[in-house]
């Protein structure tokens, strides 16, 4: 084998190289890309998990009933209490919805909140504050919508008790 042909084999092969290590830069670009979403997403979630719990305390709830011009009756902490808790849970919802969209949640984790989802979406009290949280915001997020609308949407799975 001659200078030249040797000299041409090892430029094919490093140029192999070069665009074996351009599309492994690319993968690894695109993954840590889905992962930094993932990451603001779930600090989102988070913050709004954080401030329900804060703001469910009940002397908060009282000065904001209050301050609404409310009367901040047992009655009406209780049930503001349960409001933040039920905009948290759709908000843990949404995060797992995106991030199963994302590739980041297995199928199986999937379908195993999916079920969580399901039982929560069957009491009362959480379908009502859900369909209020989808009429003030849930044009925003379409797919999640039509996500938890074709929950509500499913029979009632029987249970082995």
């Amino acid at each position: 084998m001659s200078l030249s042909t040797l000299a041409l084999v090892a430029s094919i092969i490093s140029s192999i190289a070069v665009a074996a290590s351009l599309v492994y830069l690319a993968l690894q670009v695109h993954q840590n890309s889905k992962h930094a979403r993932a990451q603001i997403q779930t600090g989102r979630v988070n913050r709004l998990i954080d401030q329900m719990v804060g703001f469910s305390d009940a002397d908060k709830c009282a000065a904001y009933i209050k301050g609404n011009g409310g009367d901040p009756t047992p009655e009406a902490i209780s049930a503001r209490q349960f409001s933040l808790q039920c905009i948290a849970q759709v908000g843990v919802m949404f995060d797992n919805f995106t991030q199963h969209n994302d590739g980041l949640l297995s199928e199986e984790q999937f379908k195993g909140v999916t079920a969580i989802y399901q039982a929560w979406l069957r009491e009362p009290g959480f379908r009502e504050e859900y369909q209020i949280w989808r009429e003030l915001t849930g044009s925003q997020s379409p797919a999640f919508t039509a996500y938890v609308d074709d929950l509500l949407s499913e029979p009632e799975q029987p249970t082995n008790h």
